[in-house]
């Protein structure tokens, strides 16, 4: 049985272009291909070609376009760079077909023969991806660079290849026992009306994507507020709650998908220079004595006045105490953490043993969601949320200054808190008294002033700062206000840290090191 059957059709006039048809084939193999990728990646963890391409894409852009692109997009960046790299691998999956079906109808090869050059097509594809495209994507090759291993990575991937080669196969044989299937489809189904098919659909998503991160910045705005509040200070409708639910947290995370971590399999790896080298189960770990603390996390991508910052109560055990169980050895300088999703950071030996710094596995008095780093992650007060790893698997005692995942990439080491305040309320137009509040925090060194301006900086009052919930999490501010005559207003506000430093004034981006400046809004009163 031979390839060039595809072009048998008893109607000579309209018979279908050859080259279209080997096309529609590889297309439909193409699909069945990537849903396998899609249901071996939710249902066995098998790494997903795509989502490896957009964290390797996102791995090689500048910092400030980073910054760009998640500041007007959000979280949505990273799905819209996943779409876009699910039609790469795709078209790319169509090509390797397309090319291997004209190969064939070339050399013109009998059923049996075809079966042999499927087997050795789907040898090379599966070479190729773990000999080249993963290092490529900084993945190692094999992928060994992957939390999956190199083994299972390799099986793993070797069936889901088999699997595209078999789809192949199948189509290949269904178009020719049924060639009137190829002269029906080709009236419908073409190159350029599948390429524009699949380039409309990511505009539409696109679209879709910005208009809902639009929209979800007002939510977002809204989110963590009082609402309905009984105009008594904190209560104050607008006004941040001084414990943010888990459900209106800010997320941030590199993944198109977040890892998904089962407490029951989990274990956490103490290794390096250390004297006792072991591995924690979850439950052993919650057998270390419990700490629960208040602190408050901020994104070091947090545009003045933004909304990435909340705060919680989290419980789990003080890093110290597990550093110290297992021995530390002589010439450490640095705590390495890894996570489950390839993540990596570090922080300094002296943060590590610092008795506020914690390995929490719950927020809010309830388990760690995983959006919020289940089973476990770091909290360390005084830095940006970035160097407070979620997912954690691996901690590792060095005797250098590692550079993790976003220093790498030029993002500031220390990233320690800028001192910074945010006006929530008022947000709209005013008619007589009214109270300005918000919040303001400067990470561990705590917040001794906040002073308001409605005069757009000519003078400074000093707000009433309601005592924090810890030495670690954000103050709430108020102060009252009449308006002395009708007209528009421009309010600002600035923060002293408790050692005395006044908060910067000038505007600096977020990248490297968090941004700088001054909140302001402007109302007007009726």
């Amino acid at each position: 049985m031979e390839l060039q059957r595809l072009n048998l059709i008893n109607d000579e006039t309209d018979k279908p272009d050859e080259s279209e048809v080997r096309f529609q084939i590889a297309l439909l193999a193409a699909v069945g291909g990537l849903v396998a990728s899609f249901l071996a990646r939710f249902m066995f963890d098998v790494p997903l070609i795509p989502e490896l391409m957009a964290q390797a894409f996102f791995a090689i852009l500048p910092i400030n376009l980073i910054a760009f692109v998640v500041g007007f997009l959000g979280a949505f960046a990273k799905h819209l760079a996943f779409l876009g790299f699910v039609i790469i691998y795709l078209l790319g999956l169509i090509g390797a077909a397309h090319g291997f079906l004209a190969q064939l109808s070339k050399r013109q090869l009998i059923w049996r023969k075809q079966i042999y050059a499927l087997i050795f097509f789907h040898f090379v594809i599966w070479l190729f991806v773990m000999v080249a495209l993963l290092p490529l994507l900084d993945a190692g090759i094999f992928g060994r660079g992957l939390r999956q291993g190199s083994l299972y990575t390799s099986l793993s991937l070797f069936l889901i290849f088999a699997l595209y080669a078999t789809a192949l196969g199948w189509v290949m044989k269904f178009y020719i026992d049924k060639p009137e299937i190829a002269k029906s489809n080709n009236r419908r189904l073409s190159r350029r009306q599948v390429v524009r098919g699949m380039s409309y659909a990511l505009l539409a998503i696109g679209i879709f994507d910005i208009g809902k991160s639009l929209i979800g910045t007002w939510f977002q705005f809204s989110a963590g507020r009082v609402k309905n509040g009984n105009g008594i200070f904190p209560s104050l409708d607008g006004l941040a709650l001084e414990i943010t639910s888990t459900e209106d947290f800010y997320v941030v995370s590199k993944n198109p998908f977040d890892p998904d971590v089962a407490a029951h399999n989990w274990q956490l790896e103490i290794s390096g220079l250390v004297d006792k080298p072991r591995a924690l189960t979850y439950e052993e770990l919650k057998n270390f004595p419990a700490i629960e603390q208040y602190a408050t996390l901020e994104c070091i991508d947090n545009p003045v006045g933004g909304n990435l910052i909340g705060n919680a109560l989290w419980r789990g055990v003080r890093l110290k105490d597990l550093l110290t169980h297992a021995g530390l050895q002589n010439g450490i300088v640095d705590i390495v953490f890894r996570a489950s999703d390839g993540y990596t950071d570090s922080i300094s030996l002296e943060r590590a043993q610092n008795e506020a710094t914690l390995l929490v596995y719950e927020m809010n008095g309830q388990p760690l969601t995983r959006e919020h780093g289940f089973p476990l992650r770091l909290i360390v007060p005084g830095i940006f949320g970035m160097k407070n790893v979620k997912w954690i698997t691996h901690i590792e005692a060095v005797d250098f200054d590692f550079k993790g995942y976003w220093q790498k990439r030029g993002w500031d080491d220390k990233a320690e808190y800028k001192t910074i305040s945010r006006i929530d309320t008022p947000d709209g137009d005013i008619e007589g008294q009214t109270i300005i509040s918000g919040v303001a925090f400067a990470g561990d060194r705590g917040i001794a002033n906040v002073e308001v301006s409605t005069d757009d900086g000519k003078s400074w009052q000093a707000a009433e700062i309601k005592t924090p919930l810890s030495p670690y999490s954000w103050a709430l501010w108020h102060t009252e206000w009449l308006p002395e005559q009708p007209g528009d207003y421009s309010i600002r506000v600035r923060a002293t840290d408790g050692r005395g430093n006044l908060q910067e004034s000038k505007p600096t981006p977020a990248d490297p090191g968090g941004a700088t400046g001054i909140h302001s809004i402007k109302v007007r009163k009726k």
